[in-house]
């Protein structure tokens, strides 16, 4: 055979992963094989057996003289048959149990690279536990080790296109009980035959045959089921988050503009569950979009001048206007529902949670409606308009106002809790972040609040103590919209910013999000996958970081 010898009943070959790679050991080989005399072959056959006979001690001394006695060529290539001969695979001998311990203290990264090692390590590193345990410490929170936090994605089903790998496994077939009959006897060999017999039987109408037992056999009727989706692994939910949090960062997105209002837009919220967005506009119309193709759903028509505050869930869209009322409209059959009175100027803003409806109004007032009886009550405490209301744990409330303070309010005693102060112009607009996960924990509720005087600041909810102050617009900040991770304004001039939440760095200029001759941005919001905005011009401006063309 060649590139061995024989010795004995065993062969001594000269190959390994070096001499693959190496053209000095390939040309070694053929000249051993090809060139040697037969007297070289016994030499090194005779070498081998007295090598294998030998006591450790007079192996070592052999060993070392031949070291001595090597070129420095050969001593390279001996060097590299070492390195690939002592590596030891340490996850293979382990335990499974053992080796997932060890794995566990990997990042992702690393994850991935022992997945190609092996096919031990690949079952190893692939382990639902290891990746659950990934995504806990990343999404929807920043990782105290790496510093990268990923978004929820909620709805991704609504983002990614059909895998190309998924595979469908068929359920059981939903036939109703008295169609089957299942027989606790077991048949004998002999009653196979009479299954067919019975089936044709009853096919042809006529009554079941009997077996020589006496047992009755039933044909069953085969019913198509659904087939059940294939449910996704960990490590594949971690690496579409990872993918979208990277665009985050670039930016890398594409833009769609949807012409919304013949006139600007004042009010935009954007439910990525529900796949939907409702606006509302200074032409006093509000319309409910499809996210999913940008088309409007329906226009509710009532109001009479422009409107300022919209929110919507299941159940109900609330909305708010300039003409002094709050109207409730039912989104099952966008009929309009109640109409509520009681501010005596135009109501700038709405937040609902609960039994609360809160609104704030140019009147200076912020008042609080219970849904259940519609009967409510006054907060008196700012001394101009109420620009934006936020619920706040059920029994609190944040209202934010032209006078350049924010008020935290207690909706029990109707008292104030405590006061923002630290704003030299109108407060704008105002966002609470908040962990989403019902099992999160770390870092404190932080309030987000934006200004006519260029600034944004981040607040400790639970102090009242301002954290950071973010320079960057050159004109009044007018809208500012957060979630656990960033935060999105929008101002005067234009511009459209992204902030890091945790640190209050400027992650990104997006630039001018429209034209300076058509308007202001008057309002945005934020997902886990998309930026909305709305302004002056009517339309509505999409930025999508979900990566286009990529297969879960």
């Amino acid at each position: 055979m060649e590139g061995e010898v024989a010795s004995g009943n065993t062969f001594w070959t000269i190959q390994d992963d070096h001499i693959a790679s190496c053209a000095r050991c390939r040309e070694g080989k053929v000249m051993l094989s090809q060139n040697s005399s037969p007297c070289d072959l016994m030499a090194v056959s005779n070498v081998e057996q007295l090598f294998r006979t030998a006591n450790p001690a007079t192996q070592g001394a052999m060993v070392s003289m031949i070291l001595t006695m090597m070129r420095p060529m050969q001593l390279r290539c001996l060097a590299a048959k070492v390195a690939v001969m002592t590596r030891v695979d340490f996850i293979g001998r382990l335990a499974p149990e053992l080796g997932l311990k060890v794995l566990q203290y990997l990042d992702a990264k690393s994850l991935c690279h022992a997945a190609q090692v092996a096919r031990k390590w690949r079952c190893l590193a692939d382990d639902d536990l290891l990746w659950h345990r990934m995504c806990e410490q990343h999404i929807d929170k920043k990782c105290k080790t790496c510093g990268w936090g990923l978004p929820i994605i909620r709805n991704s089903s609504a983002n990614k296109r059909p895998s190309r790998t998924d595979s469908l496994t068929p359920a059981k077939p939903n036939v109703p009980s008295d169609e089957l009959v299942v027989g606790k006897r077991k048949r004998a060999d002999s009653d196979v035959g009479n299954v067919s017999d019975a089936s044709s039987s009853s096919a042809n109408g006529s009554s079941s045959s009997a077996s020589s037992s006496g047992s009755m056999v039933v044909a069953v009727p085969v019913v198509p089921s659904k087939p059940a989706p294939k449910k996704r692994s960990w490590k594949s939910i971690y690496a579409e988050r990872l993918l979208v949090e990277r665009n985050w960062r670039k930016p890398k997105f594409h833009t769609i503009e949807v012409p919304a209002h013949v006139d600007g837009i004042m009010a935009l919220q954007y439910n990525d569950c529900k796949s939907r967005y409702v606006t509302g506009g200074h032409d006093s119309f509000v319309r409910v979009w499809d996210a999913n193709t940008n088309t409007c759903i329906k226009e509710l028509s009532g109001h009479t001048q422009g409107v300022s505050g919209v929110q919507f869930d299941d159940n109900k869209i609330v909305t708010c206007s300039l003409d002094k009322t709050i109207r409730i409209w039912s989104m099952a059959t966008f009929e309009l529902m109640h109409t509520l009175h009681g501010h005596t100027d135009g109501v700038m803003c709405i937040h609902y949670s609960d039994k609360w409806l809160a609104s704030g109004s140019a009147d200076s007032l912020v008042r609080v409606w219970n849904l259940a009886t519609m009967q409510h009550f006054t907060l008196h405490g700012h001394s101009d308009w109420v620009n934006k209301v936020q619920l706040y744990k059920k029994t609190q409330l944040f209202s934010c106002s032209d006078d350049c303070s924010v008020i935290l309010w207690d909706l029990e005693t109707h008292q104030q809790i405590r006061q923002f102060q630290g704003h030299y112009d109108q407060i704008l607009g105002m966002s609470i972040s908040l962990p989403r996960l019902k099992n999160a924990t770390g870092a404190s509720p932080k309030l987000v609040t934006a200004s006519s005087d260029k600034t944004i600041k981040i607040w400790d909810v639970d102090t009242g103590t301002c954290l950071h102050t973010l320079f960057g617009h050159g004109d009044g900040v007018t809208c500012v919209a957060s979630d656990t991770l960033r935060i999105v304004s929008g101002s005067q001039d234009n511009m459209l910013m992204v902030w890091d939440l945790e640190s209050g760095k400027l992650m990104h200029s997006m630039g001018t999000d429209k034209p300076l001759t058509q308007g202001v941005i008057n309002c945005c919001v934020v997902s886990d996958t998309k930026i909305m905005t709305g302004g002056d011009d009517g339309a509505v401006k999409i930025y999508n970081f979900y990566p286009e063309n990529v297969y879960f």
